[in-house]
């Protein structure tokens, strides 16, 4: 069995992750602020002995990134390279990166496909997009195996509502809950989700697989996508539609195909089908 870090160890995907990993009898390190341990004081002594660093610590929120582009800045970017910095000095095989859908921004064509420039229309989108380009100039230097996962709209059991990944579902559910209207920002957007069991299986792919990973920027998702419109209306007939945020993309669904090809991987669950349960 291997030894592992995983930083976001008790967020939403970090904690899924946590538990299978657990479940296949790994030894497991955790770092997350909700701890106490911030990941740009992580050093290279605490990774002694890890085989692989699972990287999902972030300040994961558009709006936020945009009225504090410094302080998201030093979590997403330099937080990123203090960990590839201290993974390489421990000599960890393998670096898996939590990338995002945001680098993409609009784009003139669809699916979203891993050649194309990226397009980030936010601080975060940006920050994230920097810690690719860490992870593949990793490679590139000093021989560490990297890869992006880049993930669109995460979904699944036990998502807050303050979860970026898809936090529109999470809110959803609760205002139905209390049985309130759904606010709806926008509503014609489109987004492609991904459901969090796959998005772990991916994590395992990359960290199991024979295949070098040398960079590699990879989308993980859905393979469909839906507006916002067809989500709200999938949990409730009660709907508040409200201005679009700035910062966002129109439309987004995934090309998947690289995913398959390198690791055998597509995704299981259809969001609709899940909120449907």
């Amino acid at each position: 069995m291997a030894k592992i870090m995983i930083t976001g160890s008790s967020g939403f995907i970090g904690g899924h992750l946590w538990r299978e990993l657990k479940n296949r009898g790994h030894e497991l390190i955790g770092v997350d602020l909700k701890d106490g341990k911030d990941i740009n004081d992580v050093i290279a002594e605490e990774l002694d002995g890890v085989d692989y660093v699972f990287h999902l610590a972030a300040k994961a929120k558009v709006p936020y990134s945009i009225e504090n582009p410094i302080e998201t800045h030093i979590t997403n970017v330099s937080g990123t390279l203090n960990m590839l910095e201290q993974s390489r000095i421990a000599g960890v095989k393998k670096f898996i990166y939590s990338a995002s859908s945001s680098a993409y921004g609009d784009q003139d064509r669809l699916p979203l496909d891993e050649s194309m420039l990226p397009n980030p229309m936010s601080p975060y989108g940006v920050q994230k997009l920097v810690g690719e380009y860490y992870c593949r100039v990793y490679f590139d230097v000093y021989g560490i195996q990297t890869v992006s996962l880049r993930y669109f709209n995460v979904y699944g059991e036990d998502m807050p509502s303050d979860n970026a990944y898809s936090a529109a579902i999470a809110i959803f559910q609760q205002k139905k809950r209390d049985g309130l209207p759904l606010p709806v920002l926008g509503g014609k957007q489109t987004r492609d989700f991904t459901y969090v069991g796959d998005v772990v299986r991916a994590n395992i792919l990359a960290m199991e697989s024979d295949t070098t990973l040398v960079g590699q920027i990879v989308n993980i998702g859905g393979g469909k996508n839906y507006s916002i419109d067809e989500i709200a209306s999938a949990i409730s007939d009660k709907i508040e539609h409200l201005p679009q945020r700035k910062g966002e993309p129109m439309d987004a669904i995934a090309d998947i195909s690289f995913a398959k090809y390198l690791w055998g991987w597509e995704p299981t669950q259809d969001v609709i089908e899940w909120l449907k349960k």
